[in-house]
Protein backbone atom coordinates (compact mmCIF):
# COMPACT_ATOMS: atom_id res chain seq x y z
CA UNK A 1 0.00 0.00 0.00
CA UNK A 2 1.06 3.61 -0.46
CA UNK A 3 1.37 5.77 2.63
CA UNK A 4 2.66 9.34 2.51
CA UNK A 5 4.83 8.58 -0.51
CA UNK A 6 6.21 5.27 0.80
CA UNK A 7 5.33 1.73 -0.25
CA UNK A 8 4.41 -0.07 2.99
CA UNK A 9 4.29 -3.82 3.49
CA UNK A 10 3.20 -5.79 6.53
CA UNK A 11 0.43 -8.01 7.83
CA UNK A 12 -3.23 -7.07 7.54
CA UNK A 13 -3.46 -5.64 11.08
CA UNK A 14 -0.48 -3.33 10.58
CA UNK A 15 -1.74 -2.10 7.22
CA UNK A 16 -5.22 -1.54 8.65
CA UNK A 17 -3.71 0.67 11.37
CA UNK A 18 -1.70 2.65 8.80
CA UNK A 19 -4.89 3.14 6.77
CA UNK A 20 -6.82 4.31 9.84
CA UNK A 21 -4.06 6.79 10.64
CA UNK A 22 -4.05 8.15 7.10
CA UNK A 23 -7.83 8.65 7.31
CA UNK A 24 -7.60 10.55 10.61
CA UNK A 25 -6.98 14.26 10.05
CA UNK A 26 -5.51 14.59 13.57
CA UNK A 27 -2.75 12.01 13.06
CA UNK A 28 0.03 11.55 10.52
CA UNK A 29 2.90 9.12 10.02
CA UNK A 30 6.17 10.79 9.10
CA UNK A 31 8.12 7.89 7.62
CA UNK A 32 11.11 10.21 7.19
CA UNK A 33 11.66 10.10 10.96
CA UNK A 34 11.88 6.30 11.08
CA UNK A 35 15.05 4.27 10.74
CA UNK A 36 15.55 0.51 10.50
CA UNK A 37 15.19 -1.03 13.94
CA UNK A 38 12.63 1.51 15.20
CA UNK A 39 9.17 0.35 16.24
CA UNK A 40 5.83 1.33 14.78
CA UNK A 41 3.11 1.20 17.46
CA UNK A 42 -0.53 0.70 16.52
CA UNK A 43 -3.48 2.30 18.26
CA UNK A 44 -4.07 -1.08 19.95
CA UNK A 45 -0.56 -1.11 21.43
CA UNK A 46 0.85 -3.70 19.04
CA UNK A 47 4.40 -3.05 17.90
CA UNK A 48 6.07 -3.76 14.61
CA UNK A 49 9.77 -3.58 13.86
CA UNK A 50 10.49 -1.17 11.02
CA UNK A 51 12.75 -1.91 8.08
CA UNK A 52 12.97 1.17 5.88
CA UNK A 53 14.79 2.20 2.74
CA UNK A 54 14.44 5.95 2.32
CA UNK A 55 16.02 6.02 -1.14
CA UNK A 56 13.59 3.44 -2.50
CA UNK A 57 10.76 4.80 -0.29
CA UNK A 58 9.88 1.33 1.06
CA UNK A 59 8.79 0.32 4.55
CA UNK A 60 8.33 -3.19 5.93
CA UNK A 61 6.49 -3.59 9.23
CA UNK A 62 7.52 -6.86 10.88
CA UNK A 63 5.30 -8.40 13.55
CA UNK A 64 7.13 -9.12 16.81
Amino acid sequence: MKSYGYEVQGNADALRDVTETMNDSKRRINWNNFKTGDFYWTGNGDRYKVEIDHEAKKVILIEE
